[in-house]
């Protein structure tokens, strides 16, 4: 990259749309609908903010491929595929392994879990999902397929699934080999282990916060 990283990043502020503001909240509205009968669970969302500054980004750099790994009830999938649609150009493959809370018997379980009866991405708009590929399964079996489907690599990687330590390594280093230079790694809780910090000092990267995401760019 010719300017500074942090220049780029800078770029990547652009004015939003009044449109992807009430989306947005729409989207969360209509996903915690369907959470209000079971107290004891939280629908799994990237975070308003975090889905918002993903939105930027995908208009910003108008990626011609993404990959995502746990989509659940399908906030982060809306979102990229809004911008994608924005940008007439791009899409997504996602890989997720659901678990509905009918499911749970009687585990003690608040993360990422759908409601009774529904799959995964099943809040994303029928209109938008013309650019979308799902695979359904674990993501050791799953992503490895689907990066196997993409001859010229990819544009962002964004990691939602499991958020154990070793998934999380698995994943990144599976995307970074398959990652077009001067593009992007996003993870989200990247406090739930160490693996997003030991990935990035490995590479010798510098590390960023798009909202509450982790961000690395693959510059070299």
């Amino acid at each position: 990259m010719k300017d500074s990283i942090k220049e780029k990043l800078e770029e990547y502020e652009i004015e939003r749309s009044d449109e992807i503001e009430d989306y947005i909240d729409h989207l969360v509205d209509k996903i915690c609908r369907e959470f209000e009968d079971y107290e004891d669970y939280h629908p799994a969302i990237l975070g308003e903010e975090s889905g918002k500054k993903l939105y930027d980004l995908i208009r910003k750099i108008e990626p011609e491929i993404m990959v995502e790994t746990g989509v659940c009830n399908g906030f982060s999938s809306s979102v990229i595929l809004k911008a994608m649609e924005e940008n007439d150009k791009g899409h997504l493959y996602s890989v997720d392994l659901p678990v509905r809370i009918d499911e749970l018997k009687g585990e003690e379980r608040t993360g990422a879990v759908l409601p009774p009866e529904k799959d995964s991405g099943w809040a994303v708009p029928s209109d938008l999902r013309e650019r979308w590929t799902l695979m359904i399964g674990n993501t050791y079996d799953e992503l490895p397929k689907v990066f196997g489907s993409i001859s010229n690599g990819i544009d962002v990687f964004l990691h939602d699934s499991d958020h154990s330590y070793e998934t999380m390594m698995f994943e990144f280093a599976l995307a970074w080999r398959n990652l077009k230079k001067d593009r992007f790694l996003l993870a989200d809780n990247i406090d739930f282990s160490e693996a997003f910090f030991d990935f990035a000092d490995a590479k010798e990267l510098k590390k960023y916060h798009l909202a509450d995401m982790g961000m690395m760019i693959k510059d070299v």
